[in-house]
């Protein structure tokens, strides 16, 4: 190698540090790694004391990831196949009292259970089945009986923010 490419290759080590030291400045990544990876809420060592799968993701993602496996087993003692689940905002929620699920990402509900969600905002909304019911303190979900319930459950949902900044988190980080 010439002594120019040992140059280009310095550069671009420098500046690669430096984005990735930029990205983690942002807040929400900024928490992520201090939760995840600088100050975990769960030790390794008790993680590893449970060595079964379902109760080191129990430990791990806490008490969405509970609720999550219990849709799923809802859904499977229904014998439900490919449930498309319509999404309360987050607001809506908030405001019904629940606790055990702050804010729910299709994706994220995905990644968990393999069943796809939409929000009341989603283009391809019709295709909801499904939809979550908030009982203080937790959510259950139901089947949406007809076009009717399915009109009803829009216009309530439409009127809340959709996004995460609609839920202020506090992140004190000492």
């Amino acid at each position: 190698m010439g002594k120019g490419s040992v140059t280009k290759q310095g550069y671009l080590l420098i500046a690669s540090t430096l984005i990735s030291a930029l990205f983690f400045v942002m807040p929400w990544y900024y928490y992520w790694l201090t939760i995840s990876i600088l100050q975990p809420t769960i030790g390794y060592k008790k993680e590893f004391t449970n060595l079964q799968p379902a109760e080191r993701k129990m430990l791990r993602y806490g008490s969405a990831y509970s609720v999550y496996m219990q849709w799923v087993s809802a859904f499977n003692s229904a014998r439900v196949d490919n449930p498309v689940i319509l999404l309360p905002p987050a607001g809506y929620l908030k405001d019904m009292g629940v606790e055990d699920v702050a804010d729910i990402e299709p994706a994220e509900l995905y990644y968990y259970t393999g069943y796809k969600s939409v929000y009341a905002t989603s283009p391809n909304v019709g295709t909801a089945t499904w939809t979550l019911v908030p009982h203080k303190p937790a959510v259950t979900v139901r089947r949406i009986q007809n076009q009717k319930d399915f009109t009803n459950l829009l216009n309530i949902y439409i009127g809340y923010k959709l996004s995460r900044e609609s839920i202020k988190v506090d992140m004190q980080v000492q």
